[in-house]
């Protein structure tokens, strides 16, 4: 297969001319009149502090004793404190000193807050409540109380005072960083990641952590100057710091005495404090507003099992895992779903039983809230939130996924299971270029040189169709088009070379050309390498052109499973008639498209009947009676009363479709 030359070229020509992000960042900021006001301010500060040995005019401790609480003048040009000393001299010796201190708990506080942070917006569980009721806590003590009893209990030690404060202050980090991490480790890069096996500390420093770095900028730089002024305080208290050395929490506490008769000491080292602590916040806000900001449904591993339902199937752990087989790799044997707290933790997929042989696909197919993303998430463990299989076991060769816990999958993807997400572009981490995402995932499952990773990625690109290897490789995701970038992502799923693929709809936001490009690259991929696959999607024409075998899914049940000729030429349920008639490339009985009112009724609605009953148009009193189970021979069963005829025939579109303009029977 050959890639679009356009494409590529302009990916090239944009490759070449792009910017490092945070170079563009830089500049962005620099053009901003307040964040070059801000940034200069505290360069001056800093730069007059280190030279302040050259250029303050007056030595910071001498004393002039006949020119006491002197207003400016041409000797001295800011005027003079109570002891005559010069108050520009020691302005420009004070002020470095305190910018340095203010560093210590501030970076202190970031030690200690972003692994804390990174850990339990990662993990969660027991340790996430835990640490969350300790960073509670640490927020009810006030700081100066604490700092005050810890000098006094440490004779004034500047140093433990700043350890307290910078450990009291990792609390604020913590819980940004935690938030910051439960958004980010949603994203559909990350669970790539997670599929592709990638161990979790790299997950977390090279996915979450660039990601997390924004808001800890900001926080950065609002908790510096907060800092600040706190370490002023400190030496407005004579805590911490020797008086024979200025700074200007000392100049501020000799001011006060002196509000009275002499108001004038206040105004210098007021304004260098006001203006240090405003140009922080300044350049905090700015970066604020340059920040981008995306994240997306949750999709994590699932923790812990469910408990199953009163009267229903025992749950998966207990089970006793269905055979494979040996020519048999998957089998879903009454898998159940449930997601806490979501629709009265009813089960929102209910005793799914499916068999997968080895190198063949399975299409799941059905409207959108039928249950089959669930179905197929739950293969590799990546049902939404606190989502589980609550019953039954989903068995890839005699091992039961579903009682594994979160490490045990984590081996298993990857190299034995793996994802291509509907979605390239957010499969696609934006900061690192396709070879860096590429070597990653490769030496993920394997001890393999860099340069027999870069040889392997290489091959990968080649693998899925793509001919100009270098320039994609040199391309970061969003100078990719679409399908190119649904390539990559089906390069990153083979790196382990897996032996199942779960694809959810990996043509959903393609062009209809790319489209057949993608599915003949699926087709060939399983012919050459022998894997086998489970397909998600909407469309049965993508199913009759690419699968073996079909399960057509309604409202949470599997309604009717069969190879793929069987199911699509005899129809056995009436929904099944339905999805065929809709759609345009299989239909070819009439000039007319079936259409049926109404939509997939949520979980909390479900009948007890049949669940297709109040939109079927040969529904009967007996469908509504009671549930109703599959039957039919194995590998070709129905859950419909009429089933044993239509097995024979097929159903009849007239008793399905009245036209395009059907109407739900009363």
């Amino acid at each position: 297969m050959s890639v679009a030359p356009t494409t590529l070229d302009e990916a090239s020509r944009g490759a070449g001319r792009r910017r490092l992000p945070g170079l563009q960042a830089v500049r962005t900021l620099l053009k901003r009149p307040t964040v070059c006001l801000g940034l200069g301010w505290l360069v001056l500060v800093v730069v007059t502090s280190l030279l302040a040995t050259v250029i303050a005019p007056h030595d910071p401790l001498e004393q002039d004793l006949a020119n006491t609480l002197a207003l400016p003048s041409w000797t001295y040009l800011l005027g003079t404190d109570e002891l005559g000393r010069d108050i520009l001299s020691r302005l420009l010796y004070g002020g470095g000193s305190l910018m340095v201190v203010a560093l210590v708990p501030v970076g202190l506080s970031f030690l200690i807050g972003i692994p804390v942070g990174l850990y339990v917006g990662y993990a969660g569980g027991w340790f996430d409540t835990a640490s969350g009721f300790v960073v509670n806590v640490m927020f009810a003590m006030p700081a100066i109380v604490i700092v005050l009893a810890v000098a006094a209990a440490s004779n004034n030690n500047l140093v433990v005072m700043l350890v307290v404060l910078g450990i009291l202050g990792s609390s604020g980090v913590v819980r940004l960083v935690r938030a910051s991490t439960l958004a980010t480790r949603d994203l559909l890069y990350v669970d790539a990641a997670r599929v592709a096996a990638i161990p979790p500390g790299r997950i977390l420093l090279r996915h979450i952590l660039p990601n997390v770095a924004g808001p800890l900028i900001v926080q950065g730089f609002i908790m510096y100057g907060g800092v600040f002024l706190f370490v002023n305080a400190l030496a407005f208290l004579s805590l911490g710091f020797s008086p024979e050395k200025p700074n200007w929490g000392q100049m501020t506490q000799d001011a006060s005495a002196h509000i009275s008769d002499a108001p004038w000491l206040m105004v210098p080292v007021g304004v260098m404090i006001i203006l240090t602590v405003l140009s922080l916040n300044m350049l905090g806000a700015a970066v604020t507003s340059i920040l981008p900001s995306t994240q997306r449904p949750s999709l994590l591993v699932p923790r812990r099992r469910a408990k199953a339902a009163p009267g229903s199937a025992s749950p998966a752990g207990d089970a006793d895992p269905a055979p494979a087989g040996d020519d048999v790799l998957l089998v879903l044997a009454d898998v159940s779903i449930v997601l806490p707290g979501v629709h009265d933790d009813r089960p929102l997929v209910e005793e799914a039983t499916l068999r997968v042989p080895r190198g063949t696909t399975l299409g799941l197919v059905g409207e959108s809230g039928s249950g089959k993303t669930l179905t197929a998430l739950a293969v590799i463990g990546l049902l939404p939130a606190s989502g589980s299989v609550s019953a039954g076991s989903v068995v890839l060769e005699g091992q039961d996924l579903a009682a594994l816990s979160a490490g045990q999958l984590q081996r298993l993807r990857g190299s034995r299971i793996a994802l291509v997400s509907q979605e390239p572009m957010m499969a696609l981490d934006p900061c690192f270029t396709v070879r860096s995402q590429l070597t990653e995932a490769v030496r993920a499952h394997g001890r393999v040189s860099r340069g027999a990773a870069r040889e392997r990625v290489s091959t990968l690109l080649r693998q899925v169709g793509i001919a100009d290897v270098e320039r994609v490789c040199r391309s970061f995701p969003h100078q990719l088009s679409g399908g190119m970038a649904q390539r990559v992502a089906i390069a990153m799923a083979l790196a382990g070379e897996p032996e199942l693929l779960v694809a959810d709809e990996p043509t959903t936001a393609l062009d209809v050309t790319v489209q057949g490009e993608i599915l003949d690259l699926l087709r060939s991929l399983q012919h050459d390498l022998g894997m086998t696959i489970v397909l998600v999607s909407h469309a049965l024409g993508v199913v009759a052109d690419l699968c073996d075998q079909v399960a057509v899914m309604y409202a949470g049940q599997i309604v009717e499973v069969g190879a793929v000729d069987e199911v699509l030429l005899q129809p056995a349920h009436p929904y099944t008639r339905v999805l065929l008639e809709a759609t345009p490339a299989l239909y070819a009985e009439s000039d007319d498209l079936c259409s049926v009112g109404g939509s997939v009724p949520p979980p909390d609605s479900w009948p007890a009947g049949c669940r297709f009953a109040d939109r079927c148009l040969i529904a009967e009193v007996v469908c509504r009676a009671g549930a109703v189970p599959m039957v039919g021979r194995a590998g070709r069963e129905s859950r419909c009363t009429k089933a044993p005829e239509s097995f024979a025939q097929g159903t009849p579109r007239e008793l399905v479709c009245d036209g395009p303009e059907a109407e739900v029977p009363a």
